[in-house]
């Protein structure tokens, strides 16, 4: 299955994922900051549970994409 190559604001797609990926990385890290400083139930759970969902999600959907310009092309 080969992915059409869409561009957003002059950058390919999987750079712009690229770049969410490394938010969301950094955010991860903030999270975790915070959870060992505050033990917050919230904290937690955003922590283990959405943000590391959409996490998985964008990086296999980039990981993908990665491998279609690699392999595929």
């Amino acid at each position: 299955m080969i992915l059409p190559e869409p561009v957003v604001f002059t950058k390919p797609l999987h750079v712009w994922l690229g770049m969410i990926i490394l938010l969301l990385v950094l955010t991860q890290i903030s999270l975790g900051i915070t959870l060992v400083k505050t033990g917050n139930r919230k904290v937690y759970f955003f922590h283990t549970r959405v943000v590391w969902v959409i996490l998985i999600i964008i990086a296999l959907i980039h990981g993908f994409y990665g491998f279609q310009i690699y392999f595929l092309k």
